[in-house]
């Protein structure tokens, strides 16, 4: 059962990262990436780092038909019903411009203190996501120099789900 327990945290944490990117990057606000695509998202492996940490690799489908782009600095706070589940960091992402590929985004998650295997156990025996949100901040660059760092508090993870 604790097996399967961390399984699903270390997925809820992946999933969480590919979905805060998937936000991200559809808010932007610089014109010309708004026209990109998350087309999938998935968990590639993942390997527990101890009892409080898990290392991960998120699959991104990007349809990118506009500029090449960096995302760099993506970092976010998972909450269960407003308390601090989690908090996860993705590396630097590099999206060639003008195509569709599947890249590989490296991350890790570690539980906030006073999350217990009790809390992992009731999350994972709801199999749901209602009650999680996430706070998420990364910088998105443009090959052309030009860049905007995003800022994003209490996205709904079910509704982005959906």
């Amino acid at each position: 059962m604790l097996k399967k327990t961390r399984t699903i945290a270390s997925r809820l944490a992946a999933l969480s990262v590919a979905l805060a990117f998937c936000f991200g990057m559809t808010s932007c606000g610089i014109s010309k990436i708004k026209d990109i695509e998350v087309t999938s998202c998935g968990l590639e492996s993942y390997s527990l780092q101890g009892l409080r940490s898990v290392k991960a690799v998120v699959t991104l489908g990007i349809d990118n038909p506009s500029l090449g782009f960096t995302v760099t600095g993506l970092d976010g706070l998972l909450k269960y019903n407003g308390q601090n589940f989690a908090r996860y960091t993705a590396d630097t992402l590099s999206v060639e411009a003008r195509c569709v590929k599947v890249y590989d985004l490296p991350c890790t998650a570690t539980l906030a203190d006073g999350v217990g295997l009790r809390q992992i156990m009731q999350v994972a025996g709801s199999r749901s996501l209602e009650g999680f949100t996430t706070d998420v901040k990364a910088k998105v660059r443009l090959r052309n120099g030009v860049g905007k760092k995003l800022k994003f508090k209490n996205i709904d993870i079910a509704k982005l789900a959906e």
